[in-house]
């Protein structure tokens, strides 16, 4: 089928690893893997070519992506109140913004790996978290919020008029992620103030999601302060791991699909042909291109729209 995902018509460039060659720690944390994000993952098994990696890759994803964060102690951000105040050490920003950030970036990128597995991941996030009570409601909504993040030719369109209506927590987070992606330097102190400043009206939602409302000092303005830019902190790390490291390296590796059961444990092509709507598949299909791995996208670029630089909020 035209919109079934598009195969690379070459290999990936670094073999992944096989079990038989992992020693034990390296295996030990691939199973760590696997019981955390669902799959067997190329991404690991790539790792696992430099062991320490490997073995730190999960607890330092899960940090910035998965975690919903354990509580911890710490000096209370309201100097004049003293003593120390409960407060997360991970998971600041919700799944659904952390999704559509990670799509974003890695579209932009065209990033195969993690356009393809991330589709997934946002997909059934977004169909699992977003706040409607009908699940197929929230299934219509997790494709059109997926589908405007770019058009067929890699420009941004969540800030189009057209586009499903994101909240202002996620255009701030999205603007500010595509703007880190396209030109850091361009960013200016007055695009972070807009953003923490979102960030800040935000904060005491997430603090009561997190349950830290039951405890002392948490709803002083210091507090809300300190959370908000453990928010920023979170956002444009997530971003730059994705946009600077992990969708570059998957991209110069040429890192591919688990598609093999016997060799990679599981057929993820699968998953994604029968996971991920069609107008999603179709839309991927056009950034990656004939060559599978978007370098060659498929677009004409004399004909193709200006791409669309998101500077600021």
């Amino acid at each position: 089928m035209a919109d079934e995902l598009v195969i690379p018509t070459t290999g990936t460039r670094v073999p992944p690893l096989p079990r038989a060659r992992m020693n034990p720690d390296v295996e030990a944390a691939y199973d760590l893997s696997i019981t955390t994000w669902g799959i067997p993952s190329n991404l690991f098994r790539t790792m696992a070519h430099h062991p320490t990696l490997a073995i730190t890759e999960v607890p330092y994803a899960n940090s910035i992506i998965f975690d919903t964060g354990e509580l911890t102690d710490i000096p209370n951000p309201d100097t004049t109140r003293g003593g120390t105040v409960r407060y997360p050490t991970s998971g600041f920003l919700d799944r659904v913004t952390k999704e559509l950030v990670i799509n974003t970036v890695s579209l932009l990128n065209r990033s195969r790996y993690s356009m393809t597995h991330h589709t997934v991941i946002g997909y059934n996030t977004l169909s699992e978290h977003l706040p409607h009570p009908d699940p197929d409601t929230r299934a219509q909504q997790a494709e059109a919020m997926l589908l405007h993040l770019v058009d067929d030719h890699g420009n941004p369109t969540f800030d189009h008029p057209e586009a499903p209506p994101y909240t202002d927590l996620h255009l701030a987070c999205l603007r500010l992620a595509a703007a880190t992606q396209a030109h850091p330097h361009a960013i200016t102190d007055d695009h972070i103030r807009h953003t923490h400043q979102v960030l800040l009206d935000h904060a005491p939602a997430a603090i009561t999601a997190h349950g830290l409302d039951q405890y002392p000092d948490t709803d002083t303005p210091a507090y809300h302060n300190a959370y908000a830019t453990g928010m920023l902190v979170e956002l444009t790390w997530l971003t730059v791991h994705f946009s600077g490291l992990l969708n570059v390296w998957f991209t110069v590796l040429h890192t591919y699909d688990e598609a093999d059961v016997t060799e990679d444990e599981i057929d993820f092509i699968t998953v994604y042909n029968t996971t991920v709507p069609a107008s999603i598949r179709r839309r991927n299909n056009s950034l990656l291109g004939a060559s599978g791995w978007g370098d060659t996208p498929n677009t004409d670029p004399e004909s193709a729209p200006p791409r669309t630089v998101v500077t600021a909020g």
